[in-house]
């Protein structure tokens, strides 16, 4: 398949990509800093935070916190990762399933998020984008796929985790709690899934 079928074919992670990328312009300029997200404007614009999202019943933060970035970095790596994830899986679930993954798995991984770290703001789009490796990686483990593609693409995504791991390793913001709720969710609605689909939705992996 040629790159530009291949993007036509992930609508919605394109239009995710989008939204991210004008929140983030949205927050720089009305005053955030380019390369440091700050707490306290990062609220204002939808962060997640216990007391506000729960104990106000301000619920739309576990929404809208997933489409909010604390500086450029964090923004172009998440995004980076979301555009892989969707370049290879949205192909395969259609437009959807690839919806009802990333927006169930971001969900569930902020409010994980927030329940563990009750004091901390909460922003980024990598609770839903572990949700979207973990349902790769669950359909991986399944007849979904060519044995000779699963093995390739476990491998990939091993090094995924394993690159994560360590970058938590050697960070004290990385999110873990949101990273494994979202891999977790996304493993169990990628098994759910595998009931739905079909050999040609396979085989739509490679193109």
């Amino acid at each position: 398949m040629k790159i530009t079928d291949r993007l036509k074919a992930m609508p919605v992670t394109l239009v995710l990509i989008s939204i991210n990328v004008l929140a983030y312009g949205y927050t720089v300029l009305t005053g955030m800093n380019i390369w440091w997200g700050n707490g306290a404007q990062l609220l204002h614009a939808g962060a997640n935070y216990w007391p506000l999202t729960i104990e106000h019943r301000q619920y739309w933060r576990i929404l809208s916190s997933m489409f909010l970035h604390a500086g450029f970095w964090h923004l172009s790596t998440n995004m980076l990762g979301l555009f892989i994830g969707g370049f290879f899986l949205e192909p395969v679930l259609r437009n959807i399933r690839y919806s009802t993954a990333y927006i169930i798995t971001g969900l569930i991984s902020d409010y994980i998020s927030i329940s563990y770290h009750r004091n901390a703001v909460g922003v980024g789009a990598s609770g839903a984008i572990f949700g979207i490796f973990g349902v790769f990686m669950a359909l991986l483990t399944t007849h979904l796929f060519p044995a000779k593609m699963r093995k390739d693409f476990l491998a990939y995504i091993g090094l995924f985790i394993a690159l994560n791991v360590m970058a938590a390793a050697a960070s004290q913001g990385v999110d873990n709690a949101a990273h494994l709720a979202g891999f977790l969710s996304g493993g169990v609605i990628g098994y759910i899934f595998f009931f739905t689909l079909t050999k040609a939705d396979g085989e739509r992996l490679s193109g």
